[in-house]
């Protein structure tokens, strides 16, 4: 009776961490949309936010083909672009010369889907000194001076920071966002994109800009709620341990 006591106790306290556990949020967005096509493609790359904790969100960006670069090209086009709603902190993890690096708050166009907040950029090329200029690095343009790899990059806000805002809406069905919630979050822009990218594609050996529209968050399965037996089970679990915590003092007293 004893162990069939503890067990159910057991069996409870781990459902309740489980139950915080998932409270922490993971979206996912695609870069879905070429420039100069209508309509969603099959994507060419996969954006993946996580909240890490009620402060900071971890943005993972993994190009499709493993042959493919994220490139500056011009147009105007940067390899990586998206909007905060509030002023964070940034932080890219693969860092270094020639790698990504986060260029700040600015106005960064991405024809033909409108203009952005933040950049990541990379691809940078020492360019060495002349007579009337200091050596300096620059953004190297064109496939040749792509970066290949994930772009991984943190945003922290002492405020806190949420993805779609506390409160945001999923569907049940599809997962995908249908409405925002509230306090610091990032954001759509004007026309209604999350993300924007400037890729060279592996397999055309073309190079194009990328955006993403939608994003999608967990479903969460009906049976993810404790139906009525669990919860008595629970419950009894809880009162048995209780009463064999009882008889223990009794039996000491």
């Amino acid at each position: 009776m004893k162990l069939r006591v503890l067990t159910a106790f057991a069996a409870g306290v781990a459902m309740l961490v489980g139950a915080q556990a998932a409270s922490a949020l993971t979206y996912t967005s695609y870069l879905e949309y070429r420039d100069g096509l209508s309509g969603p493609q099959t994507p060419y790359g996969t954006v993946t936010i996580e909240e890490l904790d009620p402060n900071s969100v971890r943005v993972t960006v993994s190009l499709a083909d493993p042959d493919s670069l994220f490139v500056n090209t011009g147009g105007p086009h940067d390899p990586f672009l998206f909007n905060l709603a509030a002023p964070s902190s940034v932080t890219v993890s693969n860092t270094g010369a020639q790698d990504f690096f986060y260029a700040g708050d600015g106005s960064y166009q991405a024809t033909p889907y409108g203009t952005f907040i933040d950049k990541v950029g990379c691809c940078q090329v020492w360019v060495p000194a002349k007579k009337k200029t200091p050596g300096h690095w620059e953004d190297g343009n064109g496939a040749s001076k792509g970066k290949q790899g994930d772009l991984v990059f943190t945003v922290y806000n002492a405020g806190g920071l949420t993805f779609a805002g506390v409160g945001a809406q999923i569907d049940p069905i599809t997962g995908k966002l249908t409405g925002l919630g509230t306090g610091n979050q990032f954001s759509s822009n004007q026309g209604g994109w999350w993300f924007a990218a400037d890729i060279y594609d592996g397999k055309t050996g073309l190079t194009y800009n990328v955006a993403a529209r939608d994003a999608y968050g967990p479903i969460v399965p009906t049976a993810a709620i404790p139906e009525p037996a669990t919860w008595a089970l629970m419950i009894v679990g809880f009162a048995g341990a209780g009463a064999l915590l009882r008889r223990r003092r009794a039996a000491l007293a």
